[in-house]
Protein backbone atom coordinates (compact mmCIF):
# COMPACT_ATOMS: atom_id res chain seq x y z
CA UNK A 1 0.00 0.00 0.00
CA UNK A 2 1.44 3.40 -0.78
CA UNK A 3 2.01 6.05 1.06
CA UNK A 4 -1.23 8.54 0.06
CA UNK A 5 -3.29 5.13 0.72
CA UNK A 6 -2.24 4.62 4.09
CA UNK A 7 -3.48 8.20 4.96
CA UNK A 8 -6.71 7.62 3.46
CA UNK A 9 -6.46 4.84 5.66
CA UNK A 10 -6.00 6.46 8.68
CA UNK A 11 -8.25 8.98 8.04
CA UNK A 12 -11.12 6.99 7.79
CA UNK A 13 -10.41 5.19 11.09
CA UNK A 14 -9.90 8.45 12.80
CA UNK A 15 -13.40 9.77 11.83
CA UNK A 16 -14.88 6.36 12.63
CA UNK A 17 -13.47 6.95 16.01
CA UNK A 18 -14.42 10.67 16.40
CA UNK A 19 -18.22 9.49 15.66
CA UNK A 20 -18.44 6.67 17.69
CA UNK A 21 -16.64 8.83 20.43
CA UNK A 22 -19.24 11.67 19.69
CA UNK A 23 -22.28 8.94 19.37
CA UNK A 24 -20.84 7.93 23.05
CA UNK A 25 -21.13 11.01 24.35
CA UNK A 26 -24.80 12.26 23.07
CA UNK A 27 -25.76 8.96 24.72
CA UNK A 28 -24.02 9.64 28.20
CA UNK A 29 -25.43 13.28 27.64
CA UNK A 30 -29.21 12.31 27.27
CA UNK A 31 -29.73 9.21 29.58
CA UNK A 32 -33.22 7.59 29.77
CA UNK A 33 -35.68 9.82 31.53
CA UNK A 34 -38.50 8.06 33.78
CA UNK A 35 -41.55 10.22 34.36
CA UNK A 36 -43.76 8.55 37.00
CA UNK A 37 -47.36 10.00 37.94
CA UNK A 38 -48.58 9.96 41.36
CA UNK A 39 -51.64 10.48 43.44
CA UNK A 40 -52.97 9.94 46.70
CA UNK A 41 -56.41 8.35 48.49
CA UNK A 42 -56.27 11.95 50.71
CA UNK A 43 -56.33 15.28 49.82
CA UNK A 44 -52.70 16.89 49.55
CA UNK A 45 -53.55 19.11 52.95
CA UNK A 46 -53.66 16.21 54.72
CA UNK A 47 -51.03 14.98 57.49
CA UNK A 48 -51.30 11.17 55.60
CA UNK A 49 -50.71 13.10 52.00
CA UNK A 50 -47.93 15.56 53.75
CA UNK A 51 -45.83 12.15 54.55
CA UNK A 52 -46.21 11.24 51.26
CA UNK A 53 -45.60 14.54 49.14
CA UNK A 54 -42.25 14.96 51.30
CA UNK A 55 -41.02 11.50 50.38
CA UNK A 56 -41.73 11.93 46.63
CA UNK A 57 -39.63 16.00 46.99
CA UNK A 58 -36.70 14.15 48.15
CA UNK A 59 -37.22 11.25 45.57
CA UNK A 60 -36.55 14.36 43.24
CA UNK A 61 -33.98 16.18 44.79
CA UNK A 62 -32.26 13.02 44.96
CA UNK A 63 -32.49 12.22 41.52
CA UNK A 64 -31.54 15.37 40.27
CA UNK A 65 -28.39 15.46 42.14
CA UNK A 66 -27.10 11.91 41.72
CA UNK A 67 -28.80 11.16 38.49
CA UNK A 68 -30.01 14.28 36.90
CA UNK A 69 -32.93 14.09 34.15
CA UNK A 70 -32.93 10.40 34.99
CA UNK A 71 -36.11 9.90 37.34
CA UNK A 72 -39.14 13.00 37.95
CA UNK A 73 -42.19 11.91 40.35
CA UNK A 74 -45.21 14.19 39.72
CA UNK A 75 -47.89 14.57 42.31
CA UNK A 76 -51.20 14.73 40.39
CA UNK A 77 -53.18 14.80 43.09
CA UNK A 78 -56.20 13.20 45.87
CA UNK A 79 -59.04 11.78 45.51
CA UNK A 80 -60.77 14.54 43.13
CA UNK A 81 -58.30 12.96 40.27
CA UNK A 82 -59.14 9.22 40.92
CA UNK A 83 -61.68 8.07 43.52
CA UNK A 84 -59.85 6.53 46.66
CA UNK A 85 -62.09 2.95 45.89
CA UNK A 86 -60.53 2.92 42.29
CA UNK A 87 -57.12 3.92 42.45
CA UNK A 88 -55.23 0.78 43.29
CA UNK A 89 -57.36 -0.61 40.12
CA UNK A 90 -55.72 2.55 38.02
CA UNK A 91 -52.03 1.39 39.31
CA UNK A 92 -53.13 -2.04 38.37
CA UNK A 93 -54.03 -1.58 35.04
CA UNK A 94 -51.21 1.11 34.71
CA UNK A 95 -53.63 4.07 34.17
CA UNK A 96 -51.58 5.52 37.00
CA UNK A 97 -47.81 4.55 37.99
CA UNK A 98 -47.72 5.37 41.96
CA UNK A 99 -50.55 5.56 44.67
CA UNK A 100 -50.49 6.24 48.53
CA UNK A 101 -53.43 4.52 49.55
CA UNK A 102 -54.56 3.02 53.13
CA UNK A 103 -54.45 -0.94 53.25
CA UNK A 104 -58.16 -1.23 54.12
CA UNK A 105 -58.78 0.43 50.71
CA UNK A 106 -58.04 -2.57 48.76
CA UNK A 107 -58.98 -5.24 50.76
CA UNK A 108 -61.52 -6.78 47.74
CA UNK A 109 -58.60 -7.61 45.96
CA UNK A 110 -55.89 -8.58 48.84
CA UNK A 111 -57.48 -9.52 52.60
CA UNK A 112 -54.27 -10.12 54.02
CA UNK A 113 -53.41 -6.20 53.68
CA UNK A 114 -55.88 -5.33 57.33
CA UNK A 115 -53.10 -7.56 59.04
CA UNK A 116 -50.74 -4.84 59.04
CA UNK A 117 -53.12 -3.26 61.11
CA UNK A 118 -51.94 -5.63 64.26
CA UNK A 119 -48.65 -5.46 63.54
CA UNK A 120 -46.26 -5.47 66.54
CA UNK A 121 -43.57 -4.79 64.03
CA UNK A 122 -41.83 -1.37 62.44
CA UNK A 123 -41.40 -1.57 58.89
CA UNK A 124 -37.91 -1.80 59.04
CA UNK A 125 -38.50 -4.86 61.17
CA UNK A 126 -40.96 -5.92 58.80
CA UNK A 127 -38.08 -5.51 56.16
CA UNK A 128 -35.69 -7.76 58.66
CA UNK A 129 -37.89 -10.79 59.31
CA UNK A 130 -38.94 -10.62 55.44
CA UNK A 131 -42.81 -9.32 56.06
CA UNK A 132 -42.36 -6.88 53.34
CA UNK A 133 -41.20 -9.77 51.03
CA UNK A 134 -44.10 -11.81 51.98
CA UNK A 135 -46.74 -9.11 51.24
CA UNK A 136 -44.73 -7.71 48.15
CA UNK A 137 -45.15 -11.15 45.98
CA UNK A 138 -48.92 -10.94 47.18
CA UNK A 139 -49.09 -7.64 45.91
CA UNK A 140 -47.32 -8.75 42.92
CA UNK A 141 -49.65 -11.25 42.23
CA UNK A 142 -52.73 -10.01 42.96
CA UNK A 143 -52.95 -5.99 42.23
CA UNK A 144 -50.00 -6.41 39.89
CA UNK A 145 -48.40 -3.76 42.12
CA UNK A 146 -44.38 -3.62 43.83
CA UNK A 147 -45.27 -3.08 47.18
CA UNK A 148 -42.77 -0.17 47.91
CA UNK A 149 -43.44 0.93 51.32
CA UNK A 150 -45.53 1.33 54.75
CA UNK A 151 -45.36 4.59 55.33
CA UNK A 152 -47.90 5.94 57.83
CA UNK A 153 -48.19 4.15 61.09
CA UNK A 154 -47.68 4.68 64.54
CA UNK A 155 -51.01 6.71 64.69
CA UNK A 156 -53.86 3.83 66.10
CA UNK A 157 -57.13 4.10 65.30
CA UNK A 158 -60.01 5.76 67.83
CA UNK A 159 -63.68 6.30 68.00
CA UNK A 160 -64.59 10.18 67.68
CA UNK A 161 -68.52 10.38 68.86
CA UNK A 162 -71.41 13.07 69.42
CA UNK A 163 -73.20 11.43 71.53
CA UNK A 164 -71.69 10.61 75.34
CA UNK A 165 -71.07 6.93 76.28
CA UNK A 166 -70.05 5.15 79.68
CA UNK A 167 -69.02 1.80 78.75
CA UNK A 168 -68.51 -0.18 75.76
CA UNK A 169 -72.56 -1.57 76.02
CA UNK A 170 -73.15 1.80 75.32
CA UNK A 171 -71.88 1.49 71.86
CA UNK A 172 -74.53 -0.99 70.87
CA UNK A 173 -76.90 0.39 68.53
CA UNK A 174 -74.94 3.38 67.03
CA UNK A 175 -74.08 3.91 63.84
CA UNK A 176 -70.35 4.88 63.34
CA UNK A 177 -69.16 5.70 60.10
CA UNK A 178 -65.50 3.60 59.74
CA UNK A 179 -63.49 2.37 57.05
CA UNK A 180 -63.51 -1.26 55.78
CA UNK A 181 -60.65 -2.51 58.65
CA UNK A 182 -63.34 -1.86 61.60
CA UNK A 183 -66.62 -3.15 59.87
CA UNK A 184 -66.33 -6.46 61.75
CA UNK A 185 -65.06 -5.14 65.06
CA UNK A 186 -68.41 -2.79 65.16
CA UNK A 187 -70.32 -5.66 64.55
CA UNK A 188 -68.92 -7.91 67.21
CA UNK A 189 -69.55 -5.34 69.38
CA UNK A 190 -73.08 -4.35 68.51
CA UNK A 191 -72.74 -0.94 66.59
CA UNK A 192 -73.63 -0.54 63.23
CA UNK A 193 -70.96 0.42 61.00
CA UNK A 194 -71.98 2.85 58.26
CA UNK A 195 -69.72 3.31 54.71
CA UNK A 196 -69.22 7.07 53.57
CA UNK A 197 -66.01 9.06 52.24
CA UNK A 198 -64.34 11.16 54.07
CA UNK A 199 -65.76 14.01 52.79
CA UNK A 200 -69.08 13.20 53.77
CA UNK A 201 -68.27 12.59 57.61
CA UNK A 202 -68.99 16.38 58.52
CA UNK A 203 -72.44 16.21 56.85
CA UNK A 204 -73.66 12.69 58.28
CA UNK A 205 -72.70 13.73 61.76
CA UNK A 206 -74.85 16.59 61.09
CA UNK A 207 -77.38 15.35 59.91
CA UNK A 208 -77.33 12.55 62.38
CA UNK A 209 -76.88 10.00 59.26
CA UNK A 210 -73.85 8.54 61.91
CA UNK A 211 -73.37 9.17 65.32
CA UNK A 212 -69.40 8.65 65.26
CA UNK A 213 -66.80 7.75 63.43
CA UNK A 214 -63.38 5.40 63.31
CA UNK A 215 -60.20 7.81 62.07
CA UNK A 216 -56.36 7.64 62.71
CA UNK A 217 -55.65 9.38 66.30
CA UNK A 218 -55.58 13.52 66.56
CA UNK A 219 -56.11 13.56 62.62
CA UNK A 220 -59.83 15.46 62.66
CA UNK A 221 -59.23 18.82 62.45
CA UNK A 222 -57.48 18.91 58.73
CA UNK A 223 -61.19 17.74 57.90
CA UNK A 224 -62.61 20.29 60.41
CA UNK A 225 -64.60 17.61 62.20
CA UNK A 226 -64.03 18.87 65.56
CA UNK A 227 -66.98 21.28 65.05
CA UNK A 228 -69.50 18.22 64.92
CA UNK A 229 -67.32 16.17 67.32
CA UNK A 230 -68.02 16.05 71.46
CA UNK A 231 -66.25 12.93 72.76
CA UNK A 232 -63.02 11.27 72.07
CA UNK A 233 -63.28 7.75 73.18
CA UNK A 234 -59.91 6.39 74.99
CA UNK A 235 -57.71 4.44 75.19
CA UNK A 236 -57.28 4.30 71.15
CA UNK A 237 -58.31 1.00 69.33
CA UNK A 238 -54.86 -1.62 69.53
CA UNK A 239 -54.16 -1.28 65.80
CA UNK A 240 -53.77 1.73 64.02
CA UNK A 241 -54.40 3.01 60.35
CA UNK A 242 -52.00 1.78 57.59
CA UNK A 243 -50.91 3.87 54.73
CA UNK A 244 -49.14 2.11 51.45
CA UNK A 245 -46.99 3.25 48.55
CA UNK A 246 -47.89 1.31 45.38
CA UNK A 247 -46.21 1.31 41.90
CA UNK A 248 -47.12 -0.75 38.87
CA UNK A 249 -45.03 -3.64 38.63
CA UNK A 250 -44.69 -3.02 35.08
CA UNK A 251 -43.09 0.60 35.56
CA UNK A 252 -41.26 -0.88 38.43
CA UNK A 253 -39.85 -3.25 36.43
CA UNK A 254 -38.42 -1.14 33.74
CA UNK A 255 -37.04 1.39 35.96
CA UNK A 256 -33.36 0.75 36.26
CA UNK A 257 -31.31 -0.80 39.64
CA UNK A 258 -30.10 2.20 40.07
CA UNK A 259 -33.23 4.29 40.54
CA UNK A 260 -35.03 1.70 42.52
CA UNK A 261 -32.47 1.64 45.14
CA UNK A 262 -32.99 5.01 45.57
CA UNK A 263 -37.07 5.08 45.49
CA UNK A 264 -36.47 1.80 48.34
CA UNK A 265 -33.93 4.00 50.37
CA UNK A 266 -35.68 7.12 50.50
CA UNK A 267 -38.80 5.22 51.07
CA UNK A 268 -36.72 3.65 54.65
CA UNK A 269 -36.08 6.76 55.82
CA UNK A 270 -39.06 8.10 55.34
CA UNK A 271 -40.95 5.26 57.14
CA UNK A 272 -38.68 6.36 60.10
CA UNK A 273 -39.65 10.17 59.70
CA UNK A 274 -43.25 9.30 59.95
CA UNK A 275 -43.66 7.53 62.94
CA UNK A 276 -41.31 10.23 64.77
CA UNK A 277 -43.38 12.78 63.39
CA UNK A 278 -46.55 10.71 64.54
CA UNK A 279 -45.33 10.30 67.88
CA UNK A 280 -44.56 14.44 68.15
CA UNK A 281 -48.33 15.04 66.42
CA UNK A 282 -50.65 13.41 68.55
CA UNK A 283 -50.38 15.05 72.03
CA UNK A 284 -49.51 17.93 70.61
CA UNK A 285 -53.46 17.79 68.47
CA UNK A 286 -55.05 16.26 71.42
CA UNK A 287 -54.59 19.11 73.68
CA UNK A 288 -55.85 21.27 71.20
CA UNK A 289 -58.79 19.48 70.97
CA UNK A 290 -59.66 19.55 74.57
CA UNK A 291 -58.86 23.49 74.55
CA UNK A 292 -61.71 23.53 72.08
CA UNK A 293 -64.01 21.75 74.45
CA UNK A 294 -63.94 17.88 72.92
CA UNK A 295 -64.30 15.72 76.20
CA UNK A 296 -61.67 12.52 76.13
CA UNK A 297 -63.90 9.50 77.76
CA UNK A 298 -61.43 6.99 79.71
CA UNK A 299 -63.12 3.55 79.62
CA UNK A 300 -62.77 1.30 82.48
CA UNK A 301 -59.91 -1.46 82.20
CA UNK A 302 -62.43 -4.02 81.64
CA UNK A 303 -64.10 -2.27 79.22
CA UNK A 304 -61.17 -1.83 77.67
CA UNK A 305 -59.86 -4.77 77.28
CA UNK A 306 -63.11 -5.85 76.07
CA UNK A 307 -62.85 -3.29 73.39
CA UNK A 308 -59.17 -4.40 72.72
CA UNK A 309 -60.23 -8.30 72.26
CA UNK A 310 -62.79 -7.75 70.29
CA UNK A 311 -60.90 -5.82 67.51
CA UNK A 312 -58.10 -7.93 67.29
CA UNK A 313 -60.26 -10.98 67.30
CA UNK A 314 -62.79 -10.08 64.86
CA UNK A 315 -60.03 -8.03 62.57
CA UNK A 316 -58.13 -11.83 62.38
CA UNK A 317 -61.24 -13.84 61.60
CA UNK A 318 -62.40 -11.64 58.85
CA UNK A 319 -59.22 -11.85 57.51
CA UNK A 320 -58.93 -15.52 57.62
CA UNK A 321 -61.92 -15.83 56.17
CA UNK A 322 -61.72 -14.22 53.31
CA UNK A 323 -57.57 -15.90 52.69
CA UNK A 324 -57.39 -19.04 54.58
CA UNK A 325 -53.85 -20.23 53.47
CA UNK A 326 -52.39 -16.26 53.57
CA UNK A 327 -53.95 -15.11 56.60
CA UNK A 328 -52.63 -18.02 58.83
CA UNK A 329 -48.86 -17.19 57.55
CA UNK A 330 -49.58 -13.57 57.89
CA UNK A 331 -50.96 -14.08 61.65
CA UNK A 332 -48.37 -16.24 62.20
CA UNK A 333 -45.12 -14.17 60.96
CA UNK A 334 -46.94 -11.20 63.43
CA UNK A 335 -47.00 -13.19 66.68
CA UNK A 336 -43.78 -11.99 68.84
Amino acid sequence: MDRKNICRVMMVVALVVLIAGMSFSVCQAAPKKYVLNAISAWPKTTFMVQNFTRFLNSVNAKAAKLYPGELEIKYKGGPEVISFKEQVEAARTGLIDMVFTAASYYTSIIPVMDGFSASPYRPWEEREKGISDFIQKINAEKANCYFLSRMGSGIPFQIYLNKLVKSADDLKGMRLRCSPTIIPFLKKIGAKPVMMPPGDIYTGLERGVVQGYVWPAAQIREWGWEAVTKYVLEPPLPYGAIDVVLVNLDVWKKLPAHLQKLLVDTAKEEEYRTIVRALEYIPRENAKLKKMGIKFITLSDEDSKKIADAAISALWDAIISRDPVNGQKFKAMLSK
